[in-house]
Parts: C-alpha cells; structure tokens; sequence
C-alpha cells in the first residue's frame, strides 16, 4: 500500500505543479481582465456569458464523463490491453463530439433570437450575444477533457494540467487587444476577449493529441451509438452528469442571481471565486484527478480495502493543504484583493464589494476539496446515483439559502449559501459511505484534523499579528506596501506553519516532503 501512496502522492505532485503555474497565469488573466472591464456590466455580461460553456467544462473535464469513463477506460485496459481501449475511446469520442456540436449550434441559435425578440435590459442582451461567440469552447474543451481522462489514466499527467495556459494566453492577449486596439464602448471591446477563448479552447485540444500518438491512439470516426461499451458509459454517465449538473447548476443560479442584484454582482463573485479556486486547483482538484485512477484500479480488482486507504490517504492531505490556506484567506482578503485586482477599471469599490464576498467563500473552501475527494469514489465503485440525489437536494438548498440570504446580504449572501451547501454535501455523502462501506479509518482521519486545526490556529495568529504590524508601518497607497502587506504575513504563517508540521512529526508533512524528494531524484 505504501507504494500506492507514492504513486498517487507522485501524480498530485505533478499535477499540483502544472496547474500551480496554470492558475498563477490565471491570476494574471483574471487582473488584466479586471484592469480592462472592472466590475462593471459588460464585465458582469461575459462573466455569465463564459459561465455557460465553462459549466460543460466542468461538468464533462471534472465531472460526469471523466467520472464516468476513466473507471470503464481503466478496467479495458487492466483486462483487454491499449489497443482495445483506444477503439472504444474512439466510438466514445464521436458521438461525443458530434452531440455537443448539435448542442452548441442549438444554443447560439436560441440565444441570437432571444437576444432580438426579447425586451431585456442591456446586460441581459450583451450576455445572450457573447454566449453565441463563447459556446463553440464547449466543444473543445469536452474533447480535450476526455483526451485528458485517456492520458491520465495511461499515468500522463503533465499535458492535461498545463493546458489551462493555453486558454489563459489567449485570454490575456483577447482582454489587451480589446481595450488598447478597439475603441470604446466597453460593450465593443468584449468581444475580443470572448473570441479569445475559442482560440484558447483550440489550442488546449491540441496540445493532447502529440502525447496520445505516441503512445499508440489514432483518432478514427466510429459511430455505433449501440455499442456495450458506449451503454456502460452511458448508464454511468446519466446519473452522474445529473449530480455533477446540479453543482454546476448552482453556480449558474448564483451568477443570475447576482447579475439580477445588481450590475457589479455577477463580476464580483467570479472575482472572488477565482482566489478560492487557486488552492482548490492546485491541490484539491489534482488530488483528485491522481486518486480517481487509482480508486479505478482497485474498483476494477475488487479491492475494498486499496479504496478505503487511497481514500483516507487523500482526506488527510487535503486537509492539512486546505485548512490553513482558507482562514489565510479569511485574514488577509482585503489586502490580497487590493494587490491583485485594483488598477484600471477595477477601483476602491470593486476591491470591497469582491473582498466581503470572499470573505463567505473562504470558510467553504475545505468543504469543497473534500467533495473533489469524496464523489471520486463513489464513482470509482460504479456507483453514480447517491451523489445525483445528494446534488438535487443540496440544489434545492442553495436556491433556498440563496433567496433568503441576498435579500440582507446582496452577493454576499450567495458567496455564503455556496460555503454551507458544500458541507452540507460532504457530511450527507460520508454518512452514507460509511453505511455503503463500513468503517472509513475516520479515526485516523480525525486524528489528523485535530493536529491540523491546531497548527492552523498557530499560523493564523502568526499572520493576524504581521498583517496588524505590517498595516501600521507601510502604505496602501503604493505597489510595495500592498506587496508587503500580503507577502509578510503569509510568509510568517507558511514558515510557522511548515516548521512547526515537521519538527511534530506530522505524517502528512512527510508525506509530501519525501514525496518532493522522490520527484527530484
């Protein structure tokens, strides 16, 4: 089992390492972006715009057809070899392919006509236009998300994690072309950067397909809709694009929802989203895209007890990554929004409005690793029902909490509702894995939690008292004080954090310690 441990802590590595340098340049996307449209309407427009095709993304890269696939892809191969895997994944890939095209092109017709026959106001029309420029990435970035789910389950993990970089080049070079080479109205300007992404979603498909030719895959058009294969994926998939849709589905309710508050809201969530989804990238979503083939393997065995280790193995990593990186968020919002964003149209306001809202996202960010870990391995057992009724009801939750919560706390109130509903998730989907599975090693998970939560109220005083000192003796004013106002603390709280971890002994830091070790031999 060690050695299993190794290979899944080795392939988070990787895939921490490559998507810590996707959402670093992510950052730089989403500042340039802020600094040309702000959190103004037009902002707010393309935000729910690139929400749509961006919820497939989800829904088919981390959701339901990678959840679905990588367990049947997995068991082929352990049983029948690559080459008839890949004929499969190719009668998979054509009808994928072929359906969300039908797909998109229904969309942007639907959309252009309500764009002119409804009375709707400004930003509504804006957001009904750019879906039409934006809903064609939903076809690439499908197909890219399922030559990925082939080459991580083949133990390549690089190519799919870097990626990301491909969309978030062409995004920044789409947001500059449109402010500095496209004259005003902003509503103008938009566009380039909605164009951005369908070159973005083109160059990330191809970076997949080199890697898969060496290793043997040659893409050959297969239409057999009634193929076993293609009904066993089907019949994972249906349930599981259903509970995977209604996540999706609640972020989409929620930028509605904010865009019906007012013209800043749907922007300022997505702002504050973003620094929640840094640490979840880095490490919640490639602990889990590491894990899910493992869990398949051992699924495919009939190995009970490899599931249950990988999965205890995977709570308690992400716990001591997540913990302390939400309440640093908590503690030093404001200043790290300040840093980030503010420039350009992204003014005084724009930073308070988005750090009150991350304020409510921060608390929920452990909840929604442990989810990333979690509905894993449900799917990994073939079993994609209990999370599809767990997802409605959390759904209707939220729309719930959503609705009461907005009419006090405008955004804010939907930054909270998301934080809640995904505990509520993850408690719900434990118990009944429990009842599923019996005993979880919950113990030694528990145990874990308990020294985790105690280093992380350590390192947060540890920045809560640099943060205070640095606020007295440097200026908000200029790019050094808010540099040092962010840096000083989360320096002091990292280094208290890690050297207090290590010299405890903390399995976890060890852990991940050798791992880096290992990786560097």
């Amino acid at each position: 089992m060690p050695e299993t441990h190794h290979k899944v802590t080795r392939a988070a590595g990787i895939n921490s390492a490559a998507t810590g340098v996707c959402r670093v340049l992510g950052y730089v996307r989403d500042a340039v972006v802020a600094y040309a449209f702000g959190t103004t309407w037009v902002s707010s427009a393309f935000t729910v715009a690139y929400a749509i095709p961006n919820t497939f993304r989800r829904l088919f890269g981390e959701g339901a057809m990678a959840s679905s696939f990588v367990p049947l892809f997995a068991e082929e191969l352990h049983h029948n070899g690559r080459e008839q895997a890949f004929a499969l994944a190719n009668v998979v890939l054509t009808l994928l392919a072929s359906f969300l095209t039908a797909l998109s092109v229904a969309v942007a017709a639907a959309c252009l006509v309500l764009a002119w026959v409804l009375p709707v106001p400004a930003r509504v029309h804006l957001t009904f236009l750019l879906t039409c420029v934006t809903i064609p990435y939903v076809v690439l970035i499908c197909v890219t998300a399922l030559l990925s789910a082939m080459l991580n389950t083949l133990g390549h993990f690089t190519r799919p994690a870097l990626a990301p970089v491909y969309l978030n080049l062409s995004m920044i070079a789409g947001a500059l072309v449109g402010v500095r080479f496209i004259a005003p109205p902003m509503e103008r300007q938009i566009y380039a950067l909605a164009i951005a992404v369908i070159v973005g979603g083109a160059l990330q498909l191809y970076l997949q397909v080199p890697e898969l030719r060496r290793r043997g895959f040659r893409f050959t058009p297969r239409f057999d809709w009634r193929h076993p294969f293609v009904r066993r994926v089907l019949t994972l998939m249906g349930p599981a694009l259903i509970g995977a849709g209604a996540s999706q589905i609640n972020i989409l309710i929620d930028r509605f929802m904010a865009m019906g508050l007012n013209d800043r809201g749907a922007a300022v969530l997505t702002n504050a989203d973003r620094l929640v989804e840094l640490p979840l990238g880095m490490f919640g979503i490639a602990l889990a895209t590491a894990v899910l083939p493992t869990m398949s393997f051992f699924a495919a065995k009939n190995d009970h007890k490899g599931i249950v280790v990988a999965l205890g193995f995977a709570l308690r990593h992400i716990m001591f990554i997540m913990a302390p990186a939400a309440l640093g968020l908590i503690l030093i919002g404001e200043p790290l929004v300040r840093l980030l964003f503010e420039r350009g149209r992204f003014d005084a306001a724009s930073t308070y409005y988005t750090s009150r809202a991350l304020y409510m996202y921060a608390p929920g960010l452990i909840g929604f690793s442990l989810a990333k870990i979690i509905v894993p391995t449900f799917y990994a057992r073939k079993d994609t029902k209990t999370p599809v009724r767990v997802g409605i009801c959390v759904l209707a939750l939220n729309v719930i909490l959503n609705y009461t919560l907005m009419q006090f706390m405008e955004e804010r109130g939907l930054a909270l509702s998301s934080s809640i509903c995904a505990y509520v998730n993850v408690i719900v989907l434990m118990v009944i894995l429990r009842r599923q599975c019996g005993p979880l090693g919950l113990r030694e998970v528990f145990a874990s939690c308990v020294r985790i939560a105690l280093l992380t109220v350590l390192m947060g005083v540890t920045v809560w008292v640099a943060g205070t000192w640095m606020s007295q003796v440097t200026a908000a004013d200029t790019l050094m004080g808010r540099m040092v106002r962010v840096i000083v603390p989360l320096t002091c709280g990292m280094a208290v954090y890690l050297t207090v971890a290590y010299a405890t002994g903390v399995r976890e830091m060890h852990d991940l310690l050798a791992a880096f070790v290992r990786r560097r031999h």
